[in-house]
């Protein structure tokens, strides 16, 4: 389904656009129904007043015979002048529509409208069809009270079409009325989910309702919902950018979610890539390699310049301590896995993970979750953390299904939400098995 910004200028009238050429009355009966066969309703009983049929006759003519629409429009009025019941006004209103429509002037199409949504005569299909017409019309004239009105009461006559509830939220969001225009995308949104669809043009109209209104957490719901359908790495971002605002999240679970926006290659600016040193960074200098890796990252994508000082400087310094990091690592697997402390192997797992060897840092996660609860040098519970990531190791490796088994397990509200993305990115690589996962955070 495609959305465009304009409606289009003609109306399309032509099942109610021809009036009975010599106005008979219909006293026609229905047909016998034929065994296996349905047969049409006999058309309703048109009462025109003689003035009227009087009239009308030669402006349509000048319509439909002499195909001169300027000198039908012309003469209108006297059609209008001997309007004299309901079913005169319902067959005035579909002439002033077939007269503008070769013209192309919607002003006078309108009055048209106007005549059908006054009479009685018109049935509720074309009322609710012209309804929506007049404020199309009002839409692309940008006078959005008008359009709002109008497509409200089309929609409340059973107008489920046209993207009905679309536009009635962008003609309340042009008057500023955010919230019931948030209401009603609401309604345009589940119209697809209903329908099996996602409507990008419409999800992204939502987000940008709610990002105006500060509810980053209903942006980044909407988002979601983009990148399940969709693995676009700029949906991705602006996902992850929003879920992260919507919650108060510790620099451990940043740092997971800066990963994740990174192996879906949704890193674009530079405040992003010093949030993520900011949470690889926050007790001195942790994972150097990793440091190292996205900065050049940064600076290959010319994100940030290898000129910026602040930028250079964090860089220089963790190059200076990646040599030494690197050295030394090896020789922190067996103490760490001797330990009784499940906090060592934790940590010493995480320093493997940002050197991107996920298989011993998968061990030594493993190894940690085996002792028990992981508490840090404070007492807290780094359980969830560790089995977090040992799920994310998996996942680097391949391991599609046990790092699903992992990430169902969190118990902590931030961490669980974060799986849920995690979850989303694995289905995808799991769709695309040709595109190796570690692949995704390589440098």
């Amino acid at each position: 389904m495609k959305l465009v910004s304009k409606f289009a200028l003609a109306l399309s009238l032509a099942a109610v656009s021809a009036a009975p050429a010599a106005f008979a009355q219909s006293d026609e009966k229905p047909k016998k129904e034929k065994k296996g066969k349905k047969v049409a309703p006999a058309a309703p009983k048109r009462n025109y007043s003689k003035p009227f049929i009087a009239a009308y006759m030669p402006v349509a003519n000048m319509l439909n015979k002499t195909k001169d629409a300027i000198a039908a429009k012309a003469a209108f009025s006297t059609v209008v002048a001997a309007i004299g019941n309901d079913d005169d006004r319902y067959e005035a209103g579909i002439l002033a529509i077939n007269i503008g429509a070769p013209l192309k002037d919607l002003a006078f199409q309108e009055q048209g409208i106007d005549l059908l949504i006054a009479s009685p005569s018109t049935p509720l299909d074309v009322k609710r069809q012209v309804m929506f017409q007049k404020g199309s019309i009002a839409y692309d004239s940008k006078r959005f009270a008008d359009a709002e009105k109008n497509m409200v009461d089309a929609y409340n006559l059973g107008n489920r079409a046209d993207n009905i509830e679309f536009y009635i939220s962008n003609a309340m969001a042009q008057q500023s009325k955010d919230v019931e225009a948030i209401a009603w995308i609401g309604k345009a949104i589940d119209v697809n989910k209903a329908a099996g669809s996602v409507n990008k043009v419409i999800v992204l109209r939502a987000a940008n309702l709610y990002v105006k209104a500060k509810n980053y957490a209903g942006a980044a719901d909407l988002f979601k919902d983009l990148i399940v359908a969709e693995n676009n790495p700029d949906y991705w971002h602006d996902a992850l950018a929003f879920f992260d605002r919507s919650r108060d999240f510790n620099p451990e679970e940043s740092l997971d979610i800066m990963r994740l926006m990174r192996a879906t290659n949704g890193l674009r600016f530079q405040q992003e890539y010093a949030a993520y040193l900011d949470s690889l960074s926050y007790i001195g200098v942790r994972y150097p390699a990793e440091a190292v890796s996205v900065l050049d990252e940064a600076f290959d994508k010319g994100v940030i310049s290898r000129n910026n000082v602040t930028f250079s400087e964090r860089y220089n310094e963790a190059k200076s301590r990646l040599a030494e990091d690197t050295r030394t690592l090896p020789g922190t697997i067996a103490p760490a896995k001797a330990s009784p402390k499940p906090i060592l192997s934790s940590l010493t797992a995480d320093s493997f993970f940002s050197h991107k060897d996920y298989k011993t840092a998968k061990d030594l996660y493993q190894s940690a979750l085996s002792k028990g609860a992981v508490l840090d040098k404070d007492g807290g519970d780094q359980t969830d953390r560790t089995r977090f990531r040992l799920a994310m190791s998996k996942a680097m490796l391949g391991d599609y299904a046990g790092a699903k088994v992992d990430f169902a397990m969190m118990n902590n509200p931030n961490r669980k939400a974060i799986a849920e993305y995690w979850n989303i990115y694995i289905d995808h690589l799991s769709k695309l098995a040709a595109i190796p996962v570690a692949a995704a955070l390589a440098t």
